[in-house]
């Protein structure tokens, strides 16, 4: 949540500032956004075997940027909605105009098969996530089991040596 009150905001300041100088500037923040999302959140993943702290940063870091996108996103769908009601009401009849605001729908429709891509994954997630769940709640039993059996023979050792 922390990640979204500071990302929301950050893209849209980034986007204000930056669109004055560089007329660009939306999507290389976006994609920037995400070029950094994945690996910091990749890194957050890997790193919660040895650290504590670690994994936490980098996720937000992550998250951050991945929330870069949210203001930036609706107003580039904002700029295709007012060029598709322009062309509409005949303003802009220019088949240049139309090419351009097709090449944008079709760069945005790049979202919707990223997300079935995403969806798909999930939905083949459902097939495995019980099994592994099980499979790691018998070896956090196991090493339990293991970590009292050692323990309760070495008292066990321990007593039999004091005698």
């Amino acid at each position: 949540m922390a990640s979204g009150l500071a990302g929301v905001p950050l893209g849209a300041w980034l986007g204000a500032a930056l669109l004055k100088r560089f007329p660009r500037a939306h999507p290389f923040i976006c994609g920037g956004g995400l070029l950094v999302s994945a690996p910091a959140m990749a890194l957050g993943m890997l790193l919660t075997q040895y650290y504590f702290y670690a994994p936490f940063v980098f996720m937000f870091i992550g998250e951050v940027a991945l929330n870069l996108n949210w203001a930036i996103v609706a107003d580039m769908s904002l700029i295709s909605e007012s060029l598709k009601k322009s062309l509409g009401s005949g303003d802009m009849e220019s088949p240049s105009m139309s090419v351009q605001f097709r090449a944008l729908q079709y760069a945005l429709f790049l979202t919707c098969f990223v997300e079935v891509i995403g969806g798909a994954f999930f939905l083949i997630t459902t097939k495995y996530i019980v099994r592994d769940k099980q499979k790691v709640d018998r070896a956090i039993a196991e090493a339990e089991a293991h970590t009292s059996e050692a323990s309760s023979s070495q008292t066990h050792e321990e007593n039999v040596a004091g005698e």
